[in-house]
């Protein structure tokens, strides 16, 4: 229906764990070398089901490093969000998201070739691509049920067409990728580096699996470099909160003002009912400063080519393209 997978992928499917070859066995592959096994699952899809190649690594509770605990809290704050916005299903939103990066991929960027798209969620890149210049596209997440009921989106489709198209997608971390090294053109990486567990390892995966020659396109919100957001303005480093003027911004963006006053009346209903709703959720591992994300594509090997800052309101996003050396 709407999750395919072509037969060329199992070609260069390796287990994501050590790297060995694949046996496909009845609905899941299972690795020659460390035997670790990857089903098939189940997803809803209105009435029917269809099936998503699940690639995570699947360790027991009581194996789960620490901070891999923290990513999987965080990554259910996200998941909690999209499940929200998709009972939503707001046309304007979805014209709002297209309009604010199609220069970053009609006039700044020119993605060609073989494309993996970690983070790619629906696969919603598409909707900038040629098939002519783009013969593969994967997309690849960890949120498994990305596409659950999308049927039922039918604003979702009248901005992006390309969703009616089945999309190549699986399962997986961007820390631990499936496929077999030097295979893509192109590897994409849009607003998900800030919420990797490891984004050091997410990149040097994301280096393995490039062609020599290949591209990696990664877009962030940063503090520093172009940014109106500065580490010297009263938040911390680290801080996980974006100044208010932002967010505003961002919301009356998507929603409008009327979005915006239903936002403040319902959050001012709900103050003083309960303490969990005083409590700011976010769904990010990291804050990015530019200098460090400058620093960590030159630590993992890649060579920047480019860089371009988004348009207004979207002006603390910087997309950062770089080569893997030939």
């Amino acid at each position: 229906m709407y999750v395919a997978l072509d037969r060329e992928i199992t070609d260069i499917l390796c287990c994501p764990l050590c790297k060995g070859r694949l046996d496909l066995r009845d609905r899941e592959f299972v690795c020659q070398d460390c035997a670790t096994s990857y089903p098939r699952r189940r997803v809803a899809q209105g009435e029917a089901k269809e099936e998503v190649l699940d690639f995570r690594i699947d360790r027991p509770s009581y194996c789960v490093p620490g901070g891999l605990d923290r990513w999987s809290g965080v990554q259910k704050e996200y998941e909690a969000y999209h499940r929200r916005q998709r009972s939503r299903d707001n046309l304007k939103r979805y014209l709002d998201e297209i309009d604010s990066v199609q220069e970053i991929y009609t006039e700044e960027f020119r993605i060609e070739g073989r494309v993996l798209d970690v983070g790619g969620h629906q696969g919603r890149l598409r909707h900038f691509l040629s098939e002519d210049d783009v013969p593969l596209y994967i997309s690849v997440d960890p949120y498994l049920e990305v596409f659950q009921n999308i049927v039922f989106q039918p604003n979702l489709f009248k901005a992006y067409p390309c969703l009616s198209k089945p999309c190549n997608f699986l399962a997986c971390h961007a820390e631990n990728l499936p496929f077999v090294a030097r295979t893509f053109d192109w590897v994409h990486m849009r607003s998900v580096l800030d919420h990797f567990q490891d984004p050091y390892l997410a990149l040097k995966e994301a280096y393995r699996v490039l062609k020599a020659g290949g591209s990696l396109l990664i877009g962030l919100t940063v503090r520093g470099g172009k940014s109106p957001l500065r580490t010297d303005n009263g938040l911390s480093v680290g801080s996980r909160s974006f100044p208010p003027i932002f967010r505003i911004a961002a919301r009356i963006r998507r929603e409008g003002f009327k979005g915006l006053t239903r936002g403040v009346l319902a959050r001012v209903r709900r103050t003083g009912t309960s303490a969990e709703y005083q409590k700011t959720v976010d769904d990010h591992m990291f804050r990015w400063n530019y200098e460090d994300l400058v620093n960590l594509l030159d630590i993992t090997s890649f060579e920047i080519v480019k860089e371009h800052w988004q348009k207004l309101p979207f002006t603390m996003c910087v997309y950062m393209s770089a080569v893997k050396p030939q």
